[in-house]
């Protein structure tokens, strides 16, 4: 099946009791409180998937949103256990569940030790490793996002986003290209990071270790 790009996937196929694998494009995990407020869970990427979490019968707790025109491969739930009497099959799935709760936690952890500043420059690594392009020494995010989506996944407000941009970009951390894409340093970032936690830059050989 296909999403345009803004489609809400409740808008066109119930979730629950299937699988989504992401065959292309990128995918929100959004979540609205009572007020309406707008959280971005998590953005999947090509290769992901999600609605595992509705198999054993409860709802799922997030609206699926494209946020490009995406394309799904939907599994019903006799299909996918079916694949799964298949050992190879059924061990694949279960390290892609056990990478998925590591990196819940990890998100978690941003959420109750890092102010909305740092949980953004966290989120532009994420972004970059999940839709990124080799670009000299910079990477190329893929996704062009709003300010008020990078608020959504972090907790705070189009403005205050801007204005945390701006000193990245300061610092050299990210730049805009002049098609409105974003290009970020993951090794500058790092550095920053390390500097807020009081550790000092370099401390980290890999981008990908702050998670």
């Amino acid at each position: 099946m296909t999403l345009a790009a803004g489609d809400l996937l409740h808008q066109t196929e119930g979730a629950d009791g299937r699988v989504y694998f992401i065959d292309g494009g990128a995918i929100y995990l959004e979540h609205y409180s009572p007020t309406g407020r707008r959280t971005i869970i998590d953005v999947l990427s090509r290769n992901d998937y999600f609605g595992e979490d509705s198999l054993p019968g409860m709802p799922n707790q997030y609206i699926p949103a494209a946020v490009v025109d995406t394309n799904l491969i939907v599994l019903d739930t006799a299909v996918l256990r079916d694949l799964l009497d298949d050992a190879s099959i059924c061990d694949v799935w279960l390290h892609s569940q056990m990478l998925k709760a590591r990196r819940h936690r990890s998100l978690l952890l941003q959420h109750t030790t890092s102010d909305c500043e740092a949980r953004l420059a966290m989120r532009l690594l994420d972004l970059a490793q999940g839709f990124g392009t080799a670009s000299g020494r910079t990477i190329r995010i893929g996704l062009k996002l709003r300010h008020e989506d990078y608020a959504a996944m972090i907790g705070t407000t189009r403005s205050r986003v801007g204005l945390f941009l701006q000193r990245f970009t300061d610092r050299g951390m990210i730049r805009r290209a002049p098609c409105g894409s974003l290009h970020a340093d993951p090794r500058l970032i790092v550095d920053y990071l390390m500097e807020r936690m009081g550790l000092g830059p370099g401390r980290l050989a890999r981008p990908d270790a702050v998670a």
